[in-house]
């Protein structure tokens, strides 16, 4: 009889084999304990947040960070508890630890990769909000020049760039970063206005700190953004509305230089103004139902 061919793999073939088996089923066992644990704890830590025990769920999802460092949610809740922890304004040794933290976690968050743009946006509004709150508003405008350096026609990061000058009283940064907004959205209306009413703010609010030739040209810009919105929408009654106030700064600039003439002619500027807006507000108000 000819020699039998085996069919059986040679012994330390079979070892290696199982040895392979041994250690993806080891992985995959100790990778579904970790999904499970990340589950309990983030269950737990989530019912102390609920009951707003922050610092003790914040224990609960750092244990999930030892085992897994980059589980979003944990870090995410992390984040948040750290921040609803933090009472704005306060410089109370446990709120500035609060709020220490609180920028550390959302700086972290910012390097992950997040389940959505949405939430992107969010983190970002986190992180900015609490930096303006704890004073760190320098921190806040740098970031988000940063950003822009990347993105330098993101709409979105120049308004909240001027919106964080506006809220400081910075009026140049307000300015330049509101009009920026304005020429990459020129058919927007309400972005012409808005930069009228940083126009407006500056006189009114500046009036006993500015200079006369400041005072007269912020004016002058002011109206010309109101002149652009109203040439979008001739009724727009928010925009007639400050182009009537726009005016009476400017009767009181010309009133102070002695120009009384001018001065009148500006203040039946804002008059007609006046009218115009009580005439649109009219248009915008539903006629009463026959027989009310």
């Amino acid at each position: 009889m000819g020699s039998r061919v085996s069919t059986r793999w040679p012994l330390d073939r079979r070892t290696g084999v199982c040895t392979v088996a041994a250690v993806l089923f080891l992985v995959f066992f100790l990778s579904g304990c970790d999904t499970v644990r990340s589950r309990t704890l983030m269950n737990a830590g989530n019912k102390l947040y609920r009951g707003q025990k922050y610092e003790e769920a914040i224990q609960k999802y750092e244990q999930i960070l030892q085992f897994a460092p980059d589980h979003w949610d944990a870090n995410y809740q992390i984040a948040v508890s750290w921040l609803a922890s933090y009472h704005p304004g306060s410089t109370h040794p446990k709120d500035v630890e609060a709020a220490d933290k609180a920028i550390a976690a959302l700086e972290k968050l910012l390097t992950m990769k997040a389940p959505s743009p949405e939430v992107v946006e969010k983190v970002r509004t986190f992180y900015v909000g609490i930096l303006t709150d704890a004073n760190r508003t320098d921190k806040a405008v740098e970031y988000y020049l940063g950003l822009l350096q990347k993105e330098p026609a993101n709409v979105q990061l120049i308004l909240q760039l001027a919106q964080i000058y506006s809220k400081e009283g910075n009026f140049d940064g307000a300015y330049e970063y509101y009009s920026k907004r304005a020429d990459l959205e020129p058919s927007n209306k309400e972005a012409w206005y808005t930069v009228g009413v940083v126009c407006w703010e500056r006189s009114y609010r500046g009036e006993q700190i500015i200079s006369r030739e400041e005072r007269a040209d912020v004016v002058e810009r002011g109206l010309k953004a109101m002149e652009k919105a109203l040439a979008l929408d001739a009724d727009y009654f928010d925009a007639l509305s400050y182009t009537n106030l726009l005016y009476r700064e400017k009767a009181k600039v010309l009133a102070n230089d002695g120009k009384l003439d001018e001065a009148q002619v500006a203040w039946q500027s804002a008059e007609a103004f006046v009218k115009r807006a009580l005439e649109a507000k009219k248009k915008q108000t539903p006629a009463a139902p026959a027989g009310a």
